[in-house]
């Protein structure tokens, strides 16, 4: 798929915020972000499930220069703050760190991290149901076949930008072609009923989502094929950028709490909600990122240590 239609526009962050560095990064090494060659530019399939385009954000100075292929500015703009969930008030999140010593000292160490989204809800159940009870290595192999398979791409100055399959796309692959990658009949048919849940119009909107209770709106999510309450805590917090989604039945948030003294991985769920409603109020998610980063950052450091 090409796109040809370019929009120049820019944006002024907060204060607190970051555009990642590392091509590894962890929130990203799963999603459709590109690090372009010629410079700090970042590429990024945006834009409805049935109609995606690519979104280009690079540092300028104290702004973003954001660049869209297929959307106009306005909208590129909008998709910019999304993508890098800049209406966050990440300072309220950091006043909480300072006072609990699990987290104590992120706020430094990852200073400007915030929730990355996914351009819609429909993207983050698909990467989530990949990726249930699968390592990210694991998931990330059979989205690329998938990708492949799908033909989802995008075209940018030679780029190619990879997208998640349009509902028509996975409808035409079908549970064979969906099978042939790797994924499980469950998890097939999980996502074909995804994809025509979207073109049917039954897919929860974001905006309903993101505004109604949280146990409601996980009911909401939990209620589609092959979506349970870890599926749907990462599409929330994912695809619509909630702050208050503590994903307690991450088998890393268990680790992470475990190996940091907070609670047994033995634990029960509502136990780990416990902790994060007691000591981040509405900043679950943020607890959830900053958990995950600390434990790869630690490990990581002292296997290089």
């Amino acid at each position: 798929m090409d796109v040809v239609r370019r929009t120049r526009t820019s944006i002024t962050p907060p204060r607190l915020a970051s555009l990642p560095a590392e091509r590894e990064q962890l929130e990203y090494s799963s999603r459709s972000l590109v690090f372009a060659n010629d410079g700090a530019r970042l590429l990024r399939a945006w834009g409805p499930p049935d109609a995606p385009w690519v979104l280009s954000v690079a540092p300028s100075g104290e702004r973003w220069r954001v660049e869209a292929f297929g959307a106009d500015a306005p909208t590129a703009r909008a998709a910019a703050r999304a993508l890098f969930s800049t209406d966050h008030r990440l300072e309220e999140f950091y006043r909480l760190v300072r006072t609990e010593p699990t987290l104590r000292g992120t706020e430094r160490r990852f200073r400007g991290l915030r929730i990355p989204r996914d351009a819609h809800v429909y993207e983050a159940l698909l990467h989530a149901v990949v990726g249930q009870q699968l390592s990210v290595r694991a998931a990330h192999t059979i989205k690329e076949r998938l990708l492949e398979r799908a033909g989802a791409f995008l075209e940018v100055d030679g780029v190619e930008v990879p997208r998640v399959p349009t509902p028509a796309e996975m409808r035409e692959l079908g549970m064979s072609g969906l099978r042939a990658t790797g994924l499980s009949r469950v998890k097939s048919a999980s996502l074909l009923a995804l994809a025509r849940a979207v073109e049917r119009g039954t897919m929860p909107s974001g905006e309903s989502l993101a505004s109604e209770p949280l146990e409601m709106a996980v009911a909401a999510l939990d209620a589609l094929p092959g979506v349970g309450r870890w599926t749907a805590e990462n599409a929330l917090l994912r695809g619509v950028g909630r702050t208050d989604v503590f994903v307690a039945g991450d088998l890393g948030i268990r680790v992470a709490l475990d190996e940091y003294g907070v609670l047994s991985r033995s634990a029960s769920e509502e136990e780990a909600r416990a902790w994060a409603d007691r000591h981040y109020p509405g900043w679950g998610s943020y607890a959830t990122l900053y958990l995950w980063r600390k434990l790869v950052a630690d490990r990581t450091s002292a296997a290089t240590g």
